[in-house]
């Protein structure tokens, strides 16, 4: 099961969603803040959780490819591994561009992509606000 697109969809739905649980009795300023940071918090929360679960798999996928425990692989031990063994351990050791992004780069893509989002929601109401207080006004 491809879980992908929904997480995808959530992540992009976060800062959003914590905007409209935030009390609207804090301060508007306070408010914008503790959104942006919940939501960039918990966008780099699941994609480190998700990193690190997928890590994890890679490893125990890798750990019985060295069948007499001496730390090395061998050509006879090499000689046993299936095709999905070469896979995991070529996802294990050339996909280190998934721990960068995971770990560093996709925090700070958070916090940029939650303040923008979470302003646009700020400008979008003060609009709308100006719009019904020329016609009431």
């Amino acid at each position: 099961m491809n879980y992908a697109p929904t997480l995808y969809l959530l992540l992009l739905l976060t800062p959003f969603i914590v905007l409209f649980f935030i009390k609207k009795s804090r301060n508007g300023y306070a408010r914008l803040v503790i959104s942006a940071l919940l939501s960039a918090a918990f966008m780099s929360g699941v994609v480190i959780v998700n990193w690190f679960g997928y890590d994890f798999y890679l490893e125990q996928r890798i750990a019985p490819l060295d069948r007499n425990g001496d730390g090395i692989w061998t050509p006879e031990e090499e000689a046993t591994w299936t095709e999905e063994d070469r896979k995991a351990l070529s996802a294990h050791l050339s996909d280190g561009g998934r721990n960068v992004f995971s770990v560093f780069i996709f925090p700070i893509f958070s916090v940029v992509y939650s303040c923008i989002a979470v302003m646009a929601c700020w400008g979008v109401q003060r609009f709308l606000i100006s719009i019904k207080s020329r016609r009431l006004g």
